[in-house]
């Protein structure tokens, strides 16, 4: 893949390695996935409850399975994987948090 462009993103050079051939295609912005997998191995053999890609099981106020411990962002099970939706895991996360501290 090449991106090109003077100052701006104008055009994208995509390689189809199936059929060997390579493409051009104008656009002005572009979302890059190079893959994913959940960086949470430091939960190996812990009580936080994890799924089968090793992503981390939450409520939808980000606590997990253990009262008071809250997860966010993209280690998280979820569909949506951006800055936007990770940041908006966090402010769920942290007011959660910040009730269950209060509630206590």
């Amino acid at each position: 893949m090449e991106f090109k462009g003077e100052g701006a993103l104008k055009e994208v050079m995509i390689e189809n390695i199936a059929e060997g051939k390579t493409y051009s295609k104008k656009i002005d912005g572009t979302f890059i996935f190079i893959g994913y997998e959940a960086n949470t191995d430091f939960l190996h053999n812990k009580a936080v409850k994890l799924n089968e890609r090793k992503e981390i099981l939450v409520d939808v106020n980000m606590q997990t399975n253990l009262k008071g411990v809250f997860a966010a962002g993209d280690a998280l099970n979820k569909k949506y994987r951006q800055i936007t939706t990770a940041v908006a895991d966090g402010t769920i996360a942290a007011l959660s948090a910040l009730e269950y501290i209060h509630s206590k």
